[in-house]
């Protein structure tokens, strides 16, 4: 009887073992730059939106003191006109420029075969 109760709970772990492991990763501490990039879920956000994100006054400008993006030094190589304030117009025009130098989002990928030998290398 004590082994039969044993094999039911070990039963019982692992398909409860495997269920936790699928749990999403928590998202990054202070923001993040969205939910794209390397293991992330779902599109980036647009310059449009991370900069409407980012304006915490709604003022059209995003002062030093708002920025929080990822790398603090960024917020200079952005003001365009440095005058310690970006606008959306600053913000588009960086990240368009960062996309022509291949820091744009990556591609889904393609799809894998369905078996079959793996092509021969020489």
């Amino acid at each position: 009887m004590k082994t039969l109760l044993i094999a039911s709970a070990l039963l019982l772990a692992v398909p409860v073992a495997a269920l936790a492991q699928d749990a999403p990763p928590p998202p990054p501490p202070g923001g993040g730059m969205g939910q794209g990039g390397p293991g992330g879920q779902g599109p980036r956000m647009t310059p449009e939106e991370r900069f409407a994100q980012m304006d915490a006054n709604k003022d059209g400008f995003i002062a030093k003191d708002e920025y929080k993006g990822r790398r603090p030094e960024m917020f200079d190589e952005m003001d365009a006109n440095k005058d310690a304030k970006l606008t959306k117009d600053e913000m588009v025009a960086f990240a368009k420029a960062r996309m022509g130098q291949g820091g744009g989002q990556r591609g889904q990928g393609g799809q894998r075969g369905q078996g079959g030998e793996q092509p021969k290398t020489n």
